[in-house]
């Protein structure tokens, strides 16, 4: 039940911004300074077979705008809150994230890093050999996500998207504890959505602050039996986007 939850507010959201969405358009700025163009001509034109439409000198002017290509770097804070049996082992930890994802226009896709090192509450077998409580375990979430981007007025943006993450603990003073564990990495479907206020630097540079909620469908029952599934996901933080800059000729009457 939790799950269809889930799932009908994430088609809420992405029907009401489908409804009220795509209002921000990129800026055209043009040169003050015309330039003239001459038409070209073939040689083996006749003068009185040149079409009219090229005949005559034109004006132009230069322009510039946003090309459709570009990315963006994230720099955040994540808090997880896992079900009761995965956080009596791990607890309910934070982590930084950093993000680097691909734009296309209103398309975007990449992944994200989540590391962080903890002790484990309690000791588990979870490969065979016990994870004692003096272990330092780096736990470690990887997402590949790809999503839209919903475009506001005063540059707002929400930013739904789906994806798959990656799980992995590992524990990095064997040396210390003179044991070796092999703990099982584990994954699954994460949905999620991005609320951004972007601001504008130069030449199509942006600065984002922006908050995330998602969802992560992961099975940590594959790392022990004794543990939860699943957990959700929270995050704030900045972020940088950076749109390559598409040159243009535009006519001028």
């Amino acid at each position: 039940m939790k799950t269809l939850r889930i799932l009908a507010i994430t088609a809420f959201v992405l029907g009401s911004q489908l409804a009220f969405g795509q209002k921000w358009v990129p800026e055209i700025i043009c040169a003050t300074d015309t330039l003239v163009v001459e038409p070209l001509r073939s040689m083996k034109e006749a003068p009185d077979k040149v079409s009219s439409e090229v005949k005559y000198p034109y004006r132009i002017v230069q322009c510039r705008t946003r090309s459709e290509v570009g990315f963006r770097l994230d720099f955040a804070v994540s808090g997880y809150r896992y079900k009761d049996e995965t956080a009596e082992w791990i607890g309910q930890h934070g982590s930084p994230a950093f993000g680097f994802i691909m734009v296309y226009d209103k398309i975007n896709a990449g992944m994200r890093f989540k590391p962080w090192t903890i002790s484990p509450l309690k000791e588990l077998s979870p490969s065979g050999e016990t994870v004692p409580v003096t272990a330092r375990m780096n736990v470690i979430k990887m997402d590949y996500v790809a999503g839209y981007s919903f475009d506001f007025e005063k540059r707002f943006s929400v930013e739904p998207y789906i994806g798959y993450n990656r799980s992995s603990f590992n524990v990095i003073n064997e040396t210390e504890l003179d044991q070796k564990f092999n703990i099982r990495k584990t994954g699954g479907l994460i949905v999620g959505t991005t609320l951004n206020k972007y601001f504008p630097m130069n030449n199509y540079n942006y600065i984002s602050v922006f908050a995330t909620v998602a969802y992560g469908f992961v099975d940590y029952k594959i790392v022990h039996p004794a543990l939860g599934n699943n957990y959700f996901e929270w995050s704030v933080g900045i972020a940088v986007k950076t749109y390559a800059t598409k040159f243009f000729n535009k006519k001028v009457d």
